[in-house]
Parts: structure tokens; C-alpha cells; sequence
């Protein structure tokens, strides 16, 4: 065999070689994963970012896997994920999945809400207990009468202007134009709507407003459809408290503290 030969072989062999490592290295396994629309800073749907995105990506993506946002209004996610081709879904405690009856593994709490009522601080009113609400009316988010529990069901079914929306944003903006008297919601989702309003210039949102702490955390994790999956998730999702790769992420998102002019009521 000449050297010509020879070397044409061993280039076929490499070329081949790296052929076969590029093709393991580029089949990911794509997973589909449902996320609400409208959760800003959590869920960044123009981007594919955000921290619950990004928390998912961080676990899983090292493991091979690429994650496939799906972004649905808040309530429909839970449907989608019942009836679709999907492999996951975001924003799940056991309140919400007992109540539309989810079959799947649930992951360990990977983050959590922290929601407060929100009403403007000219209309001087003062909050103590979740039953304070029914006199007021409400604006909330999609499905938060399943997910918050039993105390907020109760004072939701009494409520006679009670409504909820995918769009929260909407809520925000309700609540500076005067069509609600509170608005209940996550701090950081408040904040960061709150400034795109403020940056837009066609609404007055720099006025001070009242957040009352009368639900405390709400923890929430991932629905999988495959235990496994569920198993690898809990794993490293330890691996990236311990590593402090989490705390960075919600480090990219969050400013510290407020816009400086909200009155914190516990």
C-alpha cells in the first residue's frame, strides 16, 4: 500500500471520527417544556429567557438536553399539559396539580413567588387578614384561587368583584388607572411591569402604593411527565444551589430592593 493511500485512509478515518462526534454532540434530546406568557421577570418569552427559564436550562442543558419553551396564558398551560405533546410543565405546587388532576413527577420546590395585595397609597387602606379583600375589588392572576390555597378559595367564592387575568401586565396597568382597587401578585413581576410603565410615559405609575404580605412565599416547581427526568432535575438542581450558579441567575433578573416609594405592610 503506498503512502498516498495510506494517508488518504487516515483522513477518511478522522473525518469519519469527528463525523460521529459532532452527530452524538448535536442530537440533544429536545424537551418541550409549557411556561405562562406574561411573568416577567420570570418568564421572558421574546427572549427565551428569564429565571425560571434559565433555572431549567441550567439544570438540564448540561445533561444533553434542549429545552423547547412553550408560552401559553397562564391557565391554559395545565391543559396543554394534560392533553399535549409535552414533557413538562412550570409554576406547579400540589394544589394546582390535585386540583386539575395531573398525573406526572413532581420536582423538588425550585423557586417561589412572593405575593402581596397591592393597592394605591392615597386610598389609605389597610389589610390584615385575606377576608379584608372581599370588599374590594380585585384584580388577580390566572388560576390563583386553585393555586394559593384555601384561606384565598374561601375569600374568592364570597368575592363579588373578583377577576383574574393571563396578562399581568393588565394588572399593573388597572391598578395605576383606577379600575381596581388592589391587585394581587408576585413583588418582582409587580416591579418590573411597573417600570416599563413608567418608562412608556402614557400612564402615571410613580405613584406610591401600599403591598400588604398577607399570602407570604408561594413555592413552586416542575410537573415531568418521566420520573427520570424528574430525578435528574432534583439532582441538579442541588448542584446548582451548592454551586451558587442559582443564585446567580436570580442575581441577572432582580435589582435590589424597590422603586423606593411602595409602603411594605406585613
Amino acid at each position: 500500500m503506498d503512502s498516498i493511500t495510506m494517508k488518504n485512509k487516515v483522513s477518511l478515518s478522522v473525518l469519519m471520527l469527528f463525523s460521529i462526534l459532532f452527530s452524538m454532540t448535536s442530537a440533544a434530546e429536545k424537551l418541550t417544556v409549557v411556561f405562562g406568557e406574561k411573568l416577567a421577570p420570570w418568564v421572558l418569552a421574546d427572549t427565551d429567557e428569564g429565571i425560571i427559564i434559565d433555572i431549567l436550562k441550567a439544570t438540564l442543558t448540561p445533561l444533553g438536553y434542549e429545552i423547547q419553551p412553550l408560552y401559553m396564558p397562564y391557565a391554559r398551560r395545565t391543559h396543554a399539559y394534560k392533553y399535549g405533546n409535552v414533557d413538562a410543565v412550570s409554576d406547579m405546587n400540589l394544589n394546582t396539580i390535585n386540583q386539575h388532576n395531573l398525573k406526572g413527577y413532581f420536582s423538588d420546590n425550585a423557586y417561589a413567588y412572593e405575593n402581596f395585595a397591592f393597592s394605591l397609597h392615597k386610598n389609605k387602606f389597610n389589610f390584615t387578614q385575606i377576608e379584608d379583600l372581599k370588599n374590594h375589588s380585585l384584580l388577580s392572576w390566572q388560576d390563583a384561587a386553585i393555586h394559593l390555597g384555601e384561606a384565598y378559595a374561601k375569600m374568592v367564592n364570597s368575592h363579588d368583584s373578583y377577576s383574574e387575568t393571563f396578562d399581568q401586565l393588565v394588572q399593573v396597568k388597572m391598578l395605576y388607572l383606577d379600575k381596581f382597587d388592589v391587585v394581587q401578585m408576585d413583588a418582582n413581576i409587580f416591579d418590573y411591569y411597573r417600570v416599563q410603565i413608567i418608562n412608556d410615559g402614557k400612564i402615571n405609575a410613580t405613584q406610591q402604593v401600599d403591598r400588604f404580605g398577607l399570602f407570604g412565599e408561594s413555592p413552586n416547581g416542575f410537573l415531568f411527565k418521566s420520573e427520570a427526568l424528574r430525578n435528574k432535575f432534583n439532582t441538579q438542581l442541588l448542584r446548582i444551589k451548592k454551586s451558587g450558579e442559582y443564585q446567580k441567575i436570580f442575581d441577572r433578573y432582580l435589582t435590589t430592593g424597590n422603586t423606593g416609594t411602595e409602603k411594605i405592610k406585613n
